[in-house]
């Protein structure tokens, strides 16, 4: 089924849409009376016929027809406004963020190219759309250890496994050995649900013969359905037991909510940040009139575990914070659990320095305006100074803000291996500036002015 049928979980309102449309608008032409009519007659048709929600399909055609009537779209010669305000009032008729038009004679024959026939057609286009998406990695922003063998994974949209396979694995194994793993979810509106499904894999455990049921895709129209189940092998090691943390946020759609709602219903992941969407139905591509690109929604999501979706209601976390402010909190979450389990004295000292400084940015500390001032002064070669009511570290290179820790304990704003502490003795005189190295070395400094 999925060779028929383009499965593509999108939100219309995300970037990489958008970079399809500009070779389209080049193109414009002028939108007169009939062909206006004829796009919006195409578009009536397919909606009849196919939306997902079949109580709704009829008025929201109805309204289109309506809008046209009386006149509403006269002034929109532009074919690239016209579509905008096609794309506006479906989304409004309906309430469901899915439904998208966008004139764009490329895309057009892209996606005439994947449904046509023609091997070589197809090929073709699946080349084009590979070429796009790998000039952003595949979605696969930035992947990284944090201190303390945290893995992060940021990732801004979920490709196709058919060419982004190699770069999911290669991120997984990346991420195997560590001890927690934070994926960033927050501003990723979507992308191939077989995506979803191969880096569900890597963290959940199959069930029966070694698959798990992740979701159904439900297509209302004529009752076909599309199970994805986790597979039976990737590539790599499998990470069932490490701690999952899921970022979300407003921003956070399609694609990226199913991993999300399946992980959560798995109760495999602990969610945090705020709400996501609520964009869960699941399009199918069509070109309108030649050179129009319409995501028509005709499938609805259904889990196999909680019996519903998450179109229009989104996907509450666990733990509710602002979006910016996630990933301090997962980060935090997962240090202080892998803590408890520490008994290596040294990776200790490594945790609690990744904690402390996650800790700063979450709960700042004041410092009295008076003691920052005796801290400023000259160490040596190093230099600590005084400016608008907070000190700056430097020594022979670049200028550092310090933020306070405890009142004579400071990390390096950009500079996390390296902190500095001031001594004072019990007169209250400020006499050494001690650095400290997230290798425990430790390089004192006296004052000198």
């Amino acid at each position: 089924m999925y060779n028929n049928i383009k499965k593509t979980y999108i939100l219309v309102t995300v970037f990489f849409l958008l970079t399809q449309i500009a070779a389209g608008e080049a193109e414009e032409i002028t939108m007169d009376s009939k062909t206006k009519k004829a796009v919006i007659g195409s578009v009536n048709r397919l909606i009849i016929e196919r939306y997902v929600i079949r109580d709704i399909a009829q008025q929201i055609a109805e309204h289109l027809s309506k809008r046209f009537k009386n006149g509403s779209y006269d002034k929109l010669l532009s074919s690239a406004e016209f579509a905008r305000a096609l794309a506006v009032d479906l989304r409004e008729s309906s309430s469901d963020n899915h439904f998208y038009i966008e004139y764009n004679p490329e895309r057009a024959k892209l996606v005439t190219a994947e449904k046509s026939q023609s091997p070589e057609e197809i090929e073709n286009a699946s080349k084009a759309m590979a070429e796009k998406e790998r000039l952003t990695n595949f979605g696969f922003k930035k992947v990284e250890i944090l201190k303390g063998n945290v893995g992060y994974l940021d990732l801004d949209f979920f490709s196709n496994p058919d060419y982004a396979g190699e770069t999911a694995v290669a991120a997984m194994n990346f991420l195997a050995n560590s001890d927690a793993v934070i994926i960033d979810l927050r501003d990723t509106p979507g992308g191939e649900p077989t995506m979803v499904q191969m880096l569900s894999s890597y963290f959940v455990r199959g069930t029966g013969q070694g698959r798990t049921h992740l979701n159904t895709l439900e297509q209302v129209y004529d009752g076909k359905i599309e199970q994805y189940w986790t597979m039976p092998y990737v590539p790599g090691k499998r990470m069932y037991d490490t701690d999952l943390y899921i970022l979300t946020d407003g921003y956070t759609g399609s694609g990226a909510e199913e991993f999300t709602h399946n992980m959560k219903a798995l109760d495999r992941a602990v969610i945090i940040g705020e709400t996501t969407v609520g964009s869960g139905h699941n399009v199918d591509i069509e070109v309108i009139q030649e050179s129009f690109v319409m995501h028509l929604p005709v499938r609805r999501p259904v889990n196999p575990i909680t019996g519903t979706g998450w179109e229009g209601t989104g996907i509450e976390p666990h733990i509710s914070v602002p979006g910016k402010q996630a990933l301090d909190k997962a980060y935090l979450m997962a240090l202080e659990k892998i803590m408890k389990n520490i008994q290596n004295e040294s990776k200790k000292f490594h945790i609690v320095w990744a904690i402390d400084g996650v800790r700063a940015r979450i709960e700042p500390i004041t410092i009295d305006d008076a003691l920052l001032r005796q801290y400023a002064g000259e160490y040596g070669e190093r230099k600590i100074t005084y400016e608008n009511g907070e000190l700056y570290y430097q020594r022979t290179g670049p200028k550092y803000r310090l933020i306070p820790l405890k009142d004579n304990l400071f990390t390096l704003e950009g500079l996390d291996y390296f902190r500095i502490e001031m001594l004072v003795d019990k007169k209250g005189t400020v006499k050494e500036l001690v650095g400290i190295y997230d290798n425990g070395r430790r390089d004192a400094s006296k004052r000198t002015k």
